[in-house]
């Protein structure tokens, strides 16, 4: 047996030898065919100060300040600051000649026996390459030419040189290239002046900026930083004293960050997007972005939103024309704001919920519904002020963001309706956002800020989407267009549907919750979102558009979570929007949103609105008696079904027994006529109930008309005729007669 294993054992490592062998041999064939078709671009992987041009529509030049980096020689730098980076990327960087074989091997190995790709193999060297020179396009041909033009540039440069190049080189999130920048960016300091704690976080960083991001991810930076210590002190580069002192210490951030480039920072992104390149190609290319951004109104919200950056809080804010041109952009945070998705709060109520019910003719802005304490399995939700305000129409819903009838309005149009609405807004849900929650906002993974601006900019648009975008044209240095935008539009809602929307958020702004905008006297539709955890605020929203631009302004603090108090959605960020629509229309007033000729204003049952909570046509022509809302002409108000008045008379040997019903602010006139003269038996207004009334002077008539007229104008509301003396005759005639068959019995 155990000679049997020996067998299998030595057959084992021989084929592994092969493997390694031939391996070596096919690398070593497969570099020595290639190594003279590729060949190294010194100017390109020395060359540092190649920033992106990014230009506003007004042609203002701002080269981007972080493409544009700040050199450092590795000299000035303490020894444990490039120590860290070759512990935790290249512990072999000193001995090898552009690539690692060993490693190259060991990384297959695992990768093969764990069926996976999670273990890389490139060196410093290859980093570089990749970095400088090569796109990052994932196949075979590249990896051969990155592991030549690595050889070359080990026999071109000095191992000090490549990594001065290389930590001027690399990202490390945040929009820090190189080193230096980086130091700049979380420490606040040259990167000579780098703690060994912050060498080992800005060492850690690179593999995944964002994942081991400090200030997105502090937990997995404290880790990674750990373990590029571990990796340090195996190798002998700190003590075991300086190991310890380190792991058991945090990372202290002071944050230097030029934001008032955040709109160029999202433009390059698109643009990296639109060319399906990488940012460090696109600064190679060096490419002209034109964009759509307006200078003046950027400068007004970067002064607007001051009152935010005062407190130390993340904001932004965005304004799009309604073509889907992003003129400004602005945003304070050292976060990405525009991939960063968050909780929306009431923002999503007109897009989830009341839209697909005004589709589905399920409300109009005058359906009353019953706000009330609910109970939905267990889910019961509450109002933000914690009243219950009875009967409240769906427009003063919408308006002051009751949250219980937006549940119910929910639970009316189903969640299938809401979730295919939402995506047409390029809003997409989790499964597990499918419950009635939904209709306050809330969601698994938040919905993306700008897909939000975007969403609004919809309805502003009365239903047709033209997309989202900051990049006008793309231009090489030569002047060569090689990109531009032309144009895009969707119809994706009915004009109708979405007028019925903007009309109630209209009211919003003029008396809600965003009626700090009433002031402006615009044609502005307007909705406020709060987002809490445990009663405290996390999210603040403002969104107002006109038929012209859509705003949006999001507050939060995304470091310590909770927002101050004080601090409410219908205050700082409607403030903010407030000043950008002043300056936006200080000259002129934008038009009001057209109404379809689907939609019209249309009379409905004042009465029948107040005391029975019905939407019904009218009972009466008088103005008086009518409120009016806009409906669509396919949905107007039903008719009125209720019977009113109903003058009824009833004769008996007393009089005639007079009833009738009366309804609130209606004034009411009893007359009566007899032998061709009138006179009125009753006065009554503001009475909401049936009356009864004994007329005893009758039997004198041959015929009596009773009518019930409005006392304003003589309008017919009701009437009866009775003829008193052919009843008592036929009364005396029925008494006779039963007189004379109890005389006979």
């Amino acid at each position: 047996m155990k000679k049997t294993r020996k067998s299998k054992l030595k057959k084992v490592l021989l084929t592994f030898s092969i493997i390694i062998v031939s391996l070596f041999a096919l690398i070593s064939i497969i570099t020595a065919v290639f190594y003279n078709k590729y060949s190294l671009d010194v100017d390109k992987l020395t060359s540092y100060n190649n920033g992106v041009i990014v230009v506003s529509e007004n042609s203002n030049e701002n080269s981007l300040f972080n493409t544009t980096r700040s050199i450092i020689e590795i000299e000035s730098l303490p020894n444990y600051v490039s120590n860290a980076f070759v512990a935790i990327e290249d512990k072999r960087f000193y001995s090898h000649n552009g690539f690692d074989f060993l490693r190259i091997l060991k990384a297959g190995f695992i990768n093969f026996t764990s069926n996976s790709k999670q273990q890389g193999a490139s060196t410093i060297s290859q980093q570089l390459v990749k970095n400088a020179l090569l796109t990052n396009e994932k196949t075979y041909a590249r990896k051969v030419k990155e592991l030549v033009l690595a050889h070359k540039m080990e026999k071109k440069f000095s191992k000090k040189e490549i990594l001065e190049m290389y930590l001027n080189t690399i990202y490390f999130g945040s929009n820090a290239y190189g080193i230096e920048n980086a130091s700049l960016v979380y420490f606040n300091k040259s990167a000579k002046d780098l703690t060994l704690n912050e060498a080992c976080t800005l060492a850690g960083l690179i593999k995944s900026p964002a994942y081991y991001s400090p200030i997105n991810n502090y937990e997995n930076c404290i880790k990674r930083r750990n373990l590029v210590a571990k990796e340090m002190l195996k190798q002998k580069f700190i003590n075991k004293t300086d190991y310890n002192n380190l792991i058991n210490s945090d990372i202290t951030l002071s944050f230097s960050h030029n934001h008032n480039n955040s709109y160029e920072q999202v433009a390059i992104h698109e643009a990296c997007s639109l060319l399906n390149m990488s940012e460090r190609e696109l600064i190679n290319a060096k490419y002209k972005i034109i964009t759509y951004k307006d200078e003046n109104l950027q400068n007004q919200i970067i002064s607007s939103s001051n009152q935010v950056k005062d407190r130390n809080l993340d904001s932004l804010s965005v304004v799009l024309s309604n073509e889907g041109h992003v003129l400004a952009y602005y945003s304070n945070s050292y976060y990405n704001l525009h991939n960063l998705q968050r909780q929306p709060a009431s923002t999503l109520k007109p897009l989830a919920v009341y839209l697909p019910c005004i589709e589905e003719n399920l409300l109009s802005p005058a359906t009353k519904i019953l706000d009330e304490e609910i109970n939905y399995s267990g889910y019961s939700p509450k109002n933000a002020d914690g009243n219950y305000h009875g009967y409240v129409s769906v427009r003063d819903s919408l308006a002051y963001s009751h949250n219980i009838p937006s549940v119910k309005a929910l639970d009316y149009v189903g969640l299938k309706k809401a979730k295919e609405t939402l995506t047409k807004f390029d809003i997409h849900l989790n499964n597990s956002d499918l419950n009635l929650a939904l209709a306050l906002g809330s969601t698994k993974n938040g919905v993306n800020l700008l897909n939000l601006a975007k969403a609004y900019s919809i309805l502003a648009n009365q239903g047709t989407t033209h997309g989202l975008t900051f990049v006008k044209k793309i231009e090489t240095n030569e002047g060569l267009v090689i990109y531009e935008n032309k144009g895009y539009s969707e119809k994706l809602f009915n004009e109708e549907d979405c007028f019925l929307v903007n009309d109630m958020l209209k009211t919003c702004a003029e008396k809600g919750s965003a009626k700090r905008l009433s002031s402006l006297n615009l044609p502005v539709c307007s909705k406020t979102g709060t987002a809490s955890v445990n009663e405290k605020n996390t999210d603040l929203y403002n969104i107002a558009y006109t038929s012209e631009h859509t705003v949006l302004t999001w507050i939060a603090n995304l470091k310590d979570k909770f927002l101050p108090n004080d601090m409410k959605s219908s205050n700082e960020p409607t403030q903010i929007n407030y000043e950008i629509l002043s300056y936006l229309y200080k000259s002129n007033k934008p038009k009001d949103f057209a109404v379809p000729e689907s939609v019209s204003k249309l009379p409905f049952d004042l009465n029948e609105y107040e005391t029975n909570n019905l939407v019904v046509s009218p009972s009466s022509d008088l103005d008086r008696y009518t409120l009016y809302d806009y409906f669509k002409t396919s949905n107007p108000p039903p008719q009125n079904t209720q019977k009113s008045e109903n003058l009824n008379v009833i004769l008996s040997e007393n009089g005639a027994l007079i009833s009738f019903e009366t309804k609130k602010y209606n004034s009411y006139k009893l007359i009566k006529t007899a032998n061709n003269k009138s006179s009125d038996l009753l006065k009554l207004s503001n009475t909401n109930e049936q009356i009864s009334y004994l007329d005893e002077n009758v039997f004198k008539y041959e015929t009596i008309n009773y009518k019930l007229i409005d006392s304003n104008k003589d309008i017919i509301l009701s009437e009866c005729t009775i003829k008193p003396k052919e009843y008592l005759i036929g009364l005396l005639d029925s008494k006779i007669n039963s007189a004379k068959k109890k005389w006979y019995v």
